[in-house]
């Protein structure tokens, strides 16, 4: 006879199916993950698969992608696709990532449309701005775990396939950041000659990470810093080699990572993948990772550093499912850091601040009319902040000339394709409207032009009641009253200057909006 427990433990009903999946194209391998979100809004792992993929050698050393990489790369997708299929996922609920190091490709459109067509889904790349934005959640999340690294002075460092960042903490918020030439795979094949041994090759990959970290120690060498974070895949690997890990990090000792550094660039390629389990295409980068992250730590003095607990791809990965979302603390340091290069420009800050403010306030009360995605207000709220930097070139036209400084200026948090809306904003704050013909403007999707209208409309307004830099309007609260939308002053009796401000800015916010400005008493 059976157990009736049993039986109703076997009726149970099954789990539900996972909700999500990514793929990542990254510099070494294509890796999958699939995840169910949970009560929390977090995505946890359910499944990860990870196959090699040569793509930062060929990148660095050929400057594109071979045809047998591409096949190999869209072989690896048609697996994955399986896999989704088997867990009941479909193809809309997959996001599909690539490396920043792809745009250096020549054939990177050619390789972006061969993963469409496999995957039946629109790559991103993700560019320097985004993954500036993961390293730096990365950070958070441990200096959160990490009382010691939150309450001093913690300089940050990724080191990855083609780039390093370095990001600077006083007290937990964002102080300081850059970002160098300096990458794993990038170093690697800079110093590659086929005829010379490898301890040659050593030799010279040391003294080209040399000259980039001695810029980088450079850069912050006026700043104290009490604790130095390393940030990598590599790094994070064989962390649990050199120390035991409390509070969500591993404290490795410099002379533990110089020892293991050294032993490691001993072994050919065969006895580098036994000794830590990884595939040849990953290995590659062990050596030139651990030897910056060395330089690094000498450069700066550091008797240890602290590595992050954990897989580094997979925490990236598991970001990415939720890679829309900006905490209101990541908002505000962009925000600090656009204020910033104000400050190195020479901007007004008072009257950049009080436009940002306006922006805000117009963005959130126009909702319903503008229709669009909450993160285009911080987009909104940088220009509004940076819109006059043009100014320290020359009042004249400076529009333009803000264009042209903000097109060249990385803000951080801010990916390549924001950047650019930020500058064409401030490049249309004034005088003529955009149209097709003009550059950058005309490089846009139709959707995207929308936007910049739809956003440079709100900016106009937001800078015509402090045209004059001396603000007497605190506030825009607004009234729709007909085809008028009222602007509500309080406190101020005549506002004839700035309802001609608005006058003479305004109109393309009527032609996209359908509304004309009125100043009004409150």
């Amino acid at each position: 006879m059976s157990d009736p427990s049993s039986a109703s433990t076997s009726a149970a009903p099954a789990t539900p199916p996972p909700e999500h999946a990514v793929i990542y194209v990254g510099a070494a391998s294509v890796s999958l993950v699939i995840g169910r979100q949970d009560g929390s809004g977090q995505f946890i792992r359910v499944e990860s698969l990870d196959r090699p993929l040569p793509m930062a050698r060929d990148i660095f050393r050929t400057h594109s992608i071979t045809r047998t990489t591409v096949d190999q790369a869209a072989a690896i997708l048609r697996d994955y696709l399986q896999t989704m299929r088997e867990y009941g996922i479909p193809s809309s609920q997959l996001r599909l990532f690539t490396s920043n190091i792809l745009a250096e490709a020549v054939n990177h459109e050619i390789f972006l449309n061969r993963l469409q067509v496999h995957s039946g889904v629109a790559p991103s790349l993700i560019d320097d701005g985004n993954m500036t934005r993961l390293v730096y959640q990365i950070a958070q999340r441990l200096l959160k775990r990490n009382p010691t690294l939150a309450t001093g002075n913690t300089f940050v460092s990724h080191i990855g396939p083609g780039n390093t960042r370095a990001i600077y903490f006083q007290q937990g918020r964002l102080a300081a950041y850059s970002n160098y030439r300096l990458g794993i795979f990038r170093a690697r094949e800079a110093v590659a000659t086929p005829d010379e041994e490898s301890q040659h090759q050593l030799m010279h990959l040391e003294e080209h990470i040399r000259g980039v970290v001695d810029h980088l120690a450079q850069d912050y060498s006026q700043v104290k810093i009490n604790h130095h974070v390393a940030i990598g895949a590599e790094i994070q690997s064989v962390a649990p080699r050199l120390g035991k890990a409390r509070h969500g990090a591993h404290h490795v000792m410099e002379s533990g990572l110089a020892s293991l550094t050294d032993r490691l660039s001993r072994l050919n390629p065969d006895e580098l993948v036994r000794e830590l389990h990884v595939h040849y295409t990953g290995a590659e980068g062990i050596v030139p990772a651990l030897q910056t992250n060395l330089a690094l730590a000498r450069r700066f003095g550091d008797d240890s550093l602290w590595v992050p607990e954990g897989d580094f791809q997979l925490e990236l990965m598991l970001d990415l499912m939720t890679s829309g979302s900006r905490t209101s603390v990541f908002q505000e340091e962009v925000m600090q850091a656009a204020s910033e290069i104000g400050v190195r420009y020479k901007t007004d800050r008072k009257h950049a601040d009080h436009v940002a403010n306006f922006a805000r306030q117009l963005f959130r009360e126009l909702q319903h009319l503008h229709g669009l995605d909450p993160k285009y207000e911080l987009v909104l709220r940088v220009a509004a902040t940076l819109h006059e930097v043009g100014m320290f070139i020359s009042p004249r036209e400076h529009h333009k000339h803000s264009l042209y400084i903000l097109l060249n200026t990385e803000i951080f948090g801010l990916s390549t394709k924001d950047r650019e809306m930020v500058a064409l904003l401030a490049r249309y704050h004034r005088r003529y409207n955009p149209e097709p013909n003009h550059p950058h403007f005309s490089d846009l999707s139709r959707e995207d032009r929308m936007i910049v209208l739809k956003l440079a409309a709100l900016l106009r307004l937001a800078e015509a009641p402090d045209r004059s830099h001396a603000p007497r309007i605190k506030a825009i609260p607004l009234r729709p009253e007909g085809p008028r939308l009222n602007v509500l002053t309080s406190g101020v009796d005549d506002t004839t200057v700035e309802q001609i401000a608005i006058d003479s800015k305004c109109d393309l916010f009527r032609e996209i909006y359908g509304y004309d400005i009125t100043l009004a008493k409150s």
